[in-house]
Parts: structure tokens; C-alpha cells; sequence
């Protein structure tokens, strides 16, 4: 507990400008939730718990089972089972990993993106409609893509093919 005191001192120090949103969040599960300021929606600096829902995170959101960002999250989303967000800069770590628009990396065993991927991802299974960096897995799908992907399989509609293995992608 002291530790936690510490941590939540050292970060309203840190993020003095943020005083109308939340410096540390615990949550329990979704928005049963604590936060100092106690803004649970709009975090600025760590959102941590078993599950959690946030409208923005700036920092990073590190949950046992979900953790999912409404908004906009920058920094870095971090779940055991379930990560999602609408629009991430930095990253998402998760079993599965799903958002709307991604600048930044997506690591892990399914990786979903339903808009535009501008970076890294690398999982068994990657999915991004526009993918602009590299896709690194066993199965590897964008419909349109400016960079590269390494795997099994790669599928990419504008692709030097639509389907190849080892190698795919468009410059």
C-alpha cells in the first residue's frame, strides 16, 4: 500500500497539468473504478485493474482481462486476454488485440485493425483494411498495403500478388 502512495504521488508530480483528469486509476472491473482526480473517463498517466473501460488514456492501461479505450490512447494498452480500443498510439499487448485506427505496434496471437495500421504487428494472425509498415506473423491480411509482410501466408488485394507465401507487400 505505501508503494501505491508513493506511485500515485510521483505521478501527480509528474502530470501536473492533467489536474481535470485521472493520474492513476484502479479499476475493478469496466468503470467500477477509483481514480485520483476522480476522473475514471480521461486518464492521464496509469490505468491499471482486472478489466477497464476509458474514454482516453495518455500513459498506459495495463489490465488482467480487458482493457479497452473509447477514444484515443496514447501510450501503451496492455491485457492478459483482450485489448481494444478505437484509435491507439503507442501499443496494445494482448492474446487478442482489435482497434479502429493504430500508430504504433500490436503484439499478439490475433491481431485486428478495422481502419488504418500505421507501424508494427506481429502475432499469428494479423488483419488491417490499410496497412502502411510491416505485418509479421503466420497469417498475414491487409486489403491495401504500403510496406511488407512476412509469414506463411500474406494476403494483400494490391500486393505484388494476392496471395503469396513467405514475402508480400508494395512500395
Amino acid at each position: 500500500m505505501k508503494k501505491l502512495a508513493v506511485l500515485a504521488s510521483l505521478l501527480c508530480v509528474a502530470f501536473p497539468a492533467a489536474a481535470d483528469t485521472g493520474v492513476l486509476k484502479l479499476s475493478l472491473w469496466n468503470q467500477t473504478a477509483i481514480a485520483t482526480p476522480p476522473n475514471t473517463q480521461d486518464i492521464t498517466g496509469i490505468d491499471f485493474g482486472i478489466g477497464s473501460t476509458s474514454a482516453s488514456v495518455t500513459g498506459v492501461q495495463l489490465d488482467l482481462l480487458f482493457s479497452q479505450t473509447e477514444y484515443e490512447l496514447n501510450g501503451v494498452s496492455m491485457a492478459w486476454v483482450i485489448s481494444m480500443a478505437n484509435e491507439v498510439r503507442g501499443a496494445q499487448l494482448a492474446i487478442l488485440t482489435k482497434s479502429e485506427m493504430m500508430q504504433g505496434a500490436q503484439l499478439g496471437i490475433v491481431n485486428m485493425n478495422r481502419q488504418e495500421l500505421t507501424g508494427l504487428q506481429f502475432g499469428f494472425f494479423n488483419q488491417a483494411e490499410y496497412a502502411n509498415g510491416l505485418q509479421l506473423g503466420f497469417v498475414n491480411y491487409a486489403k491495401t498495403i504500403d510496406g511488407l509482410q512476412v509469414g506463411i501466408l500474406n494476403i494483400a488485394e494490391n500486393g505484388w500478388f494476392p496471395a503469396m507465401i513467405f514475402v508480400n507487400g508494395r512500395f
